[in-house]
């Protein structure tokens, strides 16, 4: 064999292992969450003989575990889980698992008598999901492995994105109750039956409100309906906040908290045109006006600023409760389909969101205003008429795409008829 014909038969042996290795990487991408299961499943197979010496019998739990690994407007929305849950089971000890950043929206409830939260997976987006995982399966090793739950519930439905169903396995309670992840396919989805062979699978419901939807587990346990609403509890602390914050401001000023921010690109509004809202409404009166937003977003919020031409204040990176009570604070909210939009209903504020969803867009989008918009009889929702193509059902528009359809003149005047509304309401009380 010549050295040529050596290094031909190289090259292509290379490449072979490349196409295999390449092979392999996708399978793991597409089976990782599955397998992760799988060996939990495994795991709590060997482990259960132990654990049974732990397990009670009779009707009354005493431990429950509910499980919210997701952003801040998918934990309001779970809110009135824990009021429920405590209704039904006033004795039973209630532990939520949240992230860390949102932990502080639990803090004062008195209905969650513990929270935990997974560490925190920080920097690049590579292998975020495997950091995820194992960052669950050691907080599991860590605050779990040796605690027995009567019951365990994960309202989330859809795909699981951030290793929920893998904590719910490896707790392995002898009552938990989940959506069925119709998201799976082939080995994935059989994987997935298999491993929550003995757990309560609920159906996927037709389309409505998230609220609802998280409410449908403590239903099949209670066996009657819910009918609470979110709720965000503020302290006397979280107030004095809010109050240093609108402090000197004459009673003639209508408030007006603006929350710019979305974790999805294409559910921002341009934040030239939020700044021209204001300047319509201040043709007509009085408008001071409070810039709510994260910490990362400072810069955003203090450009913002610079283009409104009224009296205003930025509060960027406060607790999520204080940030709250600030909403509380206000005449009206005005946002994107967000968190903050999310915690103005919750605390009773009235609350005008801006949607990229299409009014005849499909009501099961996922950012449909039908599964997502603010939980309250006093919260308006502003969608574009039809979408922009190649968006059909919704909007798929990775940057702001069919959000622009909507003019600062139509969010102007839904706002003005709000607030002649809320000086009526006012005025009767």
């Amino acid at each position: 064999m010549t050295i040529s014909q050596m290094q031909r038969k190289l090259e292509t042996l290379k490449a072979t292992w490349g196409l295999g290795a390449a092979r392999v990487w996708r399978l793991l991408r597409r089976y990782r969450i599955s397998l992760g299961i799988l060996v939990a499943t495994l795991q709590r197979s060997v482990s259960r003989r132990s654990a049974a010496k732990y397990r009670r019998t009779g009707d009354a739990p005493e431990k429950i575990l509910v499980i919210r690994l997701d952003a801040l407007g998918d934990l309001i929305m779970t809110t009135p889980v824990f009021r429920e849950l405590k209704k039904r089971y006033p004795n039973a000890s209630i532990t939520a698992v949240v992230q860390e950043r949102t932990r502080d929206l639990l803090e004062a409830n008195p209905y969650v008598d513990r929270i935990l939260n997974p560490p925190t997976v920080h920097g690049s987006r590579l292998l975020l999901g495997v950091r995820r995982e194992f960052s669950v399966a050691r907080f599991y090793w860590k605050h779990l492995r040796k605690e027995y739950f009567d019951i365990a519930l994960n309202p989330r439905l859809g795909p699981d994105y951030y290793g929920a169903d893998l904590l719910m396995k490896l707790v392995d309670a002898p009552i938990s109750v989940r959506y069925e992840d119709d998201s799976h396919r082939g080995p994935a989805r059989g994987i997935d039956r298999f491993a929550f062979r003995s757990a309560t699978n609920l159906p996927r419901p037709g389309p409505q409100h998230e609220v609802l939807t998280n409410l449908a587990g403590v239903e099949y346990l209670a066996g009657c309906r819910s009918t609470s609403r979110p709720e965000i509890f503020l302290t006397s602390e979280d107030r004095a906040y809010a109050k240093n914050v609108v402090a000197r401001i004459s009673s003639r000023f209508t408030i007006i908290c603006l929350g710019f921010g979305a974790q999805e690109s294409r559910r921002k509004w341009p934040l030239e045109r939020w700044a021209e809202v204001i300047r319509l409404l201040a043709a007509d009166r009085a408008i001071f006006v409070v810039v709510i937003c994260s910490g990362a977003e400072r810069a955003s919020g203090e450009l913002l600023q610079s283009m409104l031409t009224v009296e205003s204040r930025l509060v960027s990176g406060a607790r999520i409760r204080e940030a709250a009570a600030c909403v509380e604070a206000s005449d009206l909210f005005i946002g994107p389909d967000s968190g903050p939009a999310h915690i103005a209903a919750a605390v009773g504020c009235w609350v005008l969101t801006v949607s990229p969803h299409p009014l005849n867009g499909a009501p099961d989008y996922p950012s449909s205003p039908v599964q997502w918009a603010p939980y309250s009889g006093q919260a308006r929702v502003i969608q574009p008429a039809t979408a922009i193509p190649p968006c059909r059902e919704g909007c798929d528009a990775v940057e702001p795409h069919c959000i622009l359809q909507i003019s600062p003149e139509q969010v102007a005047l839904t706002c003005e008829s709000m607030l002649r509304t809320i000086r009526q309401t006012t005025a009767n009380a």
